[in-house]
């Protein structure tokens, strides 16, 4: 009994959230993207280039302003020089604020943020895991494909320097990529 009123009162906020919050008061979505390490090691090692995936949040804060959450999660297997095989995972997490020009049906944007990159490195020499933390920069396009989707074509610059040994390490890079996003 008490689930059932649980999920009425969640329906209820749910049909009443278009009427409490502004039109496009939250976009969220899937992201792919191409991920190009800017780090001269990542590349030599895992040979650079592959697919980012993530999530994305974006609250409207103010007359076309938008703070956005990511999560994104980059995999790749590599060779050392020595022939060690080694798996990379990068989890980039970034807290951003985005201005959208409102044109109509394309509308570009500009985002810049915070981001922190979360790495683990397992080889047959040796693991380790760290963070390090950084600044993104972002821009884009948003086609608004009806009252509730939006198809979001963007490019992202960031920069972070970790150094989890002797060797400091830009786990940044430029990526571009593309976003389904829900609006409510």
């Amino acid at each position: 009994m008490r689930t059932i009123k649980k999920i009425n009162i969640i329906l209820f906020i749910f049909m009443l959230s278009p009427t409490i919050f502004s039109q496009d008061f939250i976009k969220i979505g899937a992201y792919s993207g191409y991920f190009s390490p800017k780090d001269a090691i990542l590349n030599e090692v895992y040979g650079g280039k592959d697919v980012m995936i993530g999530l994305k949040i974006g609250v409207h804060v103010w007359q076309g302003f938008y703070a956005y959450l990511s999560s994104m999660q980059y995999k790749q297997v590599g060779e050392t020089r020595l022939g060690d095989v080694t798996r990379l995972q990068l989890n980039p997490l970034a807290l951003s604020l985005r201005y959208t020009f409102s044109l109509g049906i394309v509308n570009p944007y500009l985002e810049s943020g915070f981001t922190q990159v979360y790495f683990s490195e397992k080889s047959d020499i040796g693991s380790t895991k760290d963070s390090g933390s950084g600044f993104s920069a972002d821009a884009g396009i948003e086609f608004r494909l009806s009252n509730r989707f939006i198809f979001d074509l963007g490019a992202q610059y960031s920069r972070v320097r970790v150094k989890p040994g002797d060797i400091e390490v830009d786990l940044g890079g430029f990526r571009v990529g593309v976003s389904f996003l829900v609006v409510f």
